[in-house]
């Protein structure tokens, strides 16, 4: 839990430096399970603890400023240090929603002088990329989610883009619904959207290009999705190869098994969530049953894979 730990306090590190962080606030709902995560966070400060730990049966609306979830974040980060078994799952799903929120905080305060958002970052569609032309090369791909056994993997064809394009081709291919953060890391370099990062030491994605940061074929690099659950990537350049005359780019031409559920508490959580709907006999059968819907790990869809690649170009 090493990394998701590390980017949990380096994201809330940023913010915490903003000036502008003690003055903003956002409203935050959570449930009993959840402000009991919270309120059992050796390193949350005590107040916060005392706020939260309000008598409430139901889920409870609570107003923080960008200072506070920041140190909530980083009071998650440290339990992530500690924690195991499904305690693992509990600290990353709360982490979850709690840097999904601030992030969105952040985003608000940063347009607030001009007209807000209709929709709140993270839960916004996501949107098409800049036109590429199918000039040049196009990058063969393979992107493989880490620490899932058996693999759950995409082959993809792309043009020369942007990091911030291809995230949008990631989302689509592997089946997530752009709900939260990511970063890629390649050759040293971090790069993500630059909207609400703070002072992270990072890049911004949407002009860092394909063409100007792969080497060679057989090149790897990091892509990172949900800091929470936070999903690794691996993303193996295969080949570079001139565009097919009439072909139309992005497209996913192999695969392999069902990206897991969003928000199920990263590779510990899937592993459960697996091991759960498998078992009838297992205490959280039912739960995760209705929570999860008809799943099935196995299952995919190239054809519904391109038709969400289509609605990119």
């Amino acid at each position: 839990m090493t990394d998701a730990a590390g980017r949990l306090a380096e994201y809330a590190g940023g913010v915490l430096a903003q000036p502008q962080s003690r003055s903003h606030t956002a409203d935050l709902k959570l449930s009993p399970s959840e402000r009991a995560v919270l309120v059992g966070l050796p390193d949350l400060n005590t107040a916060l603890k005392q706020r939260l730990d309000a008598p409430s049966r139901g889920v409870r609306s609570f107003s923080f400023t960008l200072d506070e979830l920041a140190r909530i974040c980083l009071a998650l980060a440290e339990a992530l240090l500690c924690v195991q078994g499904r305690d693992i799952v509990k600290v990353l799903s709360v982490a979850g929603k709690v840097t999904d929120r601030l992030n969105e905080a952040v985003g608000e305060q940063a347009v607030a002088p001009k007209a807000k958002r209709s929709t709140p970052r993270s839960a916004a569609k996501p949107g098409k990329p800049k036109p590429v032309e199918s000039t040049g090369s196009v990058y063969q791909l393979k992107i493989t989610l880490k620490d899932i056994r058996p693999p759950v993997w995409r082959r993809v064809v792309v043009p020369d883009c942007s990091l911030a394009e291809l995230h949008e081709v990631i989302q689509a291919a592997m089946g997530w619904e752009n709900y939260h953060l990511y970063d890629f890391e390649v050759g040293g370099g971090r790069y993500t959207d630059p909207r609400g990062m703070g002072e992270l030491d990072t890049e911004d994605a949407s002009r860092a290009r394909l063409s100007a940061l792969v080497p060679k074929e057989k090149f790897k690099f990091g892509y990172t999705y949900d800091f929470g659950d936070d999903w690794k990537h691996e993303v193996l350049v295969e080949r570079v190869l001139p565009p097919e005359k009439g072909r139309k780019y992005s497209l996913c031409v192999d695969g392999k098994r069902a990206c897991p559920p969003e928000d199920v508490g990263g590779p510990w959580g899937y592993e459960e969530y697996l091991e759960a709907i498998r078992d009838p006999s297992h205490e959280r059968h039912e739960e995760l049953l209705e929570w999860g819907g008809d799943f099935d790990p196995e299952e995919f869809d190239l054809e519904g894979v391109n038709k969400q690649l289509r609605r990119l170009r």
